[in-house]
């Protein structure tokens, strides 16, 4: 298999070469280091992007961990996700099951990369943080931001479709997998993303590259705590 083959436009086709190099395991570490390569380029552009809105060093950190918070996605729900592929009849090994996640996830970094300059382009509209609305900016921002990447994830784990019914050789199974794997893909990346936060620091706080609270409160009580700010 030509590495060309798995440039980010065929990742996001998922044309039959690449379908059959995950079905058959043949070419797989190809399939592997192409989809590497297009989460760290996709996630740390827009890394820095979520980031660049409270400090540069905050632009540095979110870049970093963005990439780390993928491949940590991967591995936490890989086991889960090829055994609850089992359950449902999909007969799926592990190595595809990982494979599939992973190029999900590598769809959903390209889509974050395509999106980092508009995105970069509404943040910078927004009053910093040291304005008097920072709070509202950060609410309204950190909003902006897990919604792009709650849909560009969905979007990333939607595409896989037609390369599960390749493989289980049933929509209807197919459909099965992919939501549950949607479900348990979103949680570990909620709760993992809450763990690796900030990513977006908030204006009254000093920038640092690990959550201090992690265990007080989490990411759902975060997130609606923004909401009502908001409201």
């Amino acid at each position: 298999m030509r590495l060309s083959a798995y440039s980010p436009g065929a990742i996001c086709r998922l044309p039959p070469a690449l379908r059959d190099a995950v079905r058959t395991h043949a070419g797989w570490r190809t399939v592997l280091w192409s989809a590497a390569v297009a989460v760290v380029l996709g996630s740390v552009a827009y890394g820095a992007v979520f980031g660049c809105w409270r400090a540069p060093r905050a632009t540095v950190y979110a870049a970093l961990k963005m990439p780390i918070l993928i491949f940590a996605v991967v591995m936490a729900s890989g086991g889960v996700n090829a055994m609850l592929a089992q359950v449902i009849g999909a007969g799926l090994s592990f190595r595809q099951t990982a494979l599939c996640i992973l190029l999900s996830l590598a769809i959903a970094s390209i889509l974050l990369g395509v999106l980092a300059p508009p995105v970069l382009f509404l943040v910078l509209q927004c009053p910093g943080p040291r304005s008097e609305s920072a709070e509202t900016a950060y609410c309204a921002l950190l909003l902006l931001h897990t919604t792009v990447v709650a849909l560009c994830g969905i979007a990333g784990t939607v595409r896989l479709y037609r390369l599960l019914v390749a493989m289980t050789h049933s929509a209807r199974i197919a459909a099965r997998v992919l939501l549950v794997w949607m479900f348990v893909s979103g949680l570990v990346g909620f709760e993992l993303s809450w763990l690796l936060a900030p990513f977006l620091g908030r204006p009254d706080r000093p920038v640092t590259f690990w959550n201090l609270i992690a265990f007080e409160v989490n990411v759902f009580e975060w997130l609606w705590r923004a909401v009502l700010e908001l409201v």
